[in-house]
């Protein structure tokens, strides 16, 4: 259970930032190379992304994986 909770949180982290930076969910797909609909999962903390996907999104979202999840 707790697990789902940080999922949750990291999620709403990645949607806040997307958010800040004025990029649809589409486009940060795209600059991330990952598909749109496993975004989507991400960000409704109904994924587990790998090390290598929270680094695609921190690239993307022009900053390091710590301070996307430092907050988590």
């Amino acid at each position: 259970m707790r697990g789902n909770f940080f999922y949750k949180r990291l999620g709403n982290k990645v949607s806040v930032e997307r958010k800040k930076k004025r990029l649809s969910q589409e486009k940060l797909a795209f600059l991330s190379a990952i598909d749109r609909t496993y975004l989507a999962r991400i960000e409704e903390g109904k994924a587990n992304p790998t090390i290598k996907v929270l680094g695609k999104l921190s690239r993307a979202l022009q900053m390091r994986i710590y301070q996307l999840v430092e907050e988590v």
